[in-house]
């Protein structure tokens, strides 16, 4: 009996960590720019967290450097779900599997929605509209988006999501070929 309670505990978080993946619909990048009302590229300097209603987010302000789409201004307030509230007594934190995530100083391509209820701007598709923006050791800055931690609905069934990369040059040209054609 003692060696059936540890092989169903590790059968029950092995199940776990399938039941916690997100699923989200997949979106192509023209899909992303189309459903986009804000598409800015720019550098975290901020964030915090805070309380909306019973649920924790966390407000990243981004210095925006560049606009592909919209009218932001020159500071952006993305709205993330989740976050820690380490200033409680017994510190509470909300996590999100795959919920997109900004770190101070990161560079960063946003695709951005604007919540209907709120105003607030939110990454477009959950995560699949943010990539870091990286310096290779050449000079050369390219585009990364990781969505492994993610499941992707497209017409082929349920696919896990995978890592991209590309140039920033050839991804802001394929952009604005997106925007251009709206």
């Amino acid at each position: 009996m003692k060696r059936l309670v540890p092989l169903s505990l590790a059968a029950l978080l092995a199940l776990a960590g399938t039941a916690l993946a997100t699923t989200a619909i997949a979106l192509s990048n023209r899909a992303l720019v189309n459903t986009a009302d804000v598409i800015a590229i720019g550098s975290v300097v901020d964030s915090r967290v805070v309380w909306l209603d019973r649920v924790l987010v966390t407000e990243v302000t981004v210095k925006v450097e560049e606009v592909l789409k919209g009218a932001p201004g020159d500071t952006i307030v993305v709205t993330l779900p989740g976050g820690i509230d380490a200033n409680r007594r017994i510190p509470i934190a909300m996590t999100y599997p795959g919920a997109p995530s900004m770190k101070q100083g990161e560079r960063t391509f946003l695709f951005l929605n604007r919540d209907e209820d709120t105003s607030r701007l939110m990454v477009a598709g959950f995560s699949q509209g943010k990539f870091a923006i990286n310096r290779e050791p050449g000079g050369e800055d390219v585009v990364e988006r990781n969505l492994s931690e993610i499941r992707l609905v497209n017409g082929a069934g349920i696919v896990r999501g995978s890592r991209e990369r590309i140039t920033l040059v050839d991804f802001k040209r394929e952009i604005s070929g997106y925007v251009a054609g709206q």
